[in-house]
């Protein structure tokens, strides 16, 4: 069975936007460190009173970010994929998602036939996927 095309679409995106998400996941820490104002999307803490210990406050804000937790989640689950697979898929994640090499280039560099490519990446997204639990494991491998 093949991977949805949404889901395909979505993974590819997260692993292009790899670095960026990693530097602002960095950047949304330092945030909430030093009491910048940052525009995240943060839990109440209502339910647990007011906290006004302001280390507390930062270590709360800091558990209980939503977008933080996703983001952190994504390339946790890049990087579990990627200590899966095998040295072409993570030079092809290199070359084709952090350089942005166009396919043919990708191709050439590794080097591999036009249809392993294609079978490596793939395999790649799938695998990704997986760790996001966007699919099971059992329903894109052939």
């Amino acid at each position: 069975m093949k991977i949805p095309r949404a889901v395909f679409r979505y993974v590819e995106y997260e692993l292009y936007g790899y670095e960026q998400t990693k530097k602002e996941i960095q950047e949304l820490r330092e945030d909430i460190l030093e009491d910048r104002p940052a525009l995240i999307e943060v839990a109440s803490i209502s339910k647990l009173g007011q906290i006004s210990d302001p280390t507390a406050q930062k270590v709360t804000r800091l558990l209980t970010s939503r977008v933080l937790k996703k983001m952190a989640d994504n390339i946790c689950a890049i990087d579990r994929a990627l200590s899966r697979l095998n040295d072409e898929h993570r030079q092809l994640f290199v070359l084709k998602y952090l350089q942005a090499l166009p396919w043919q280039k990708v191709r050439s560099d590794i080097p591999i036939s036009d249809r392993t490519y294609f079978r490596l990446r793939r395999e790649l997204v799938g695998m990704v996927a997986v760790e996001m639990g966007l699919i099971l494991a059992e329903s894109w491998q052939e």
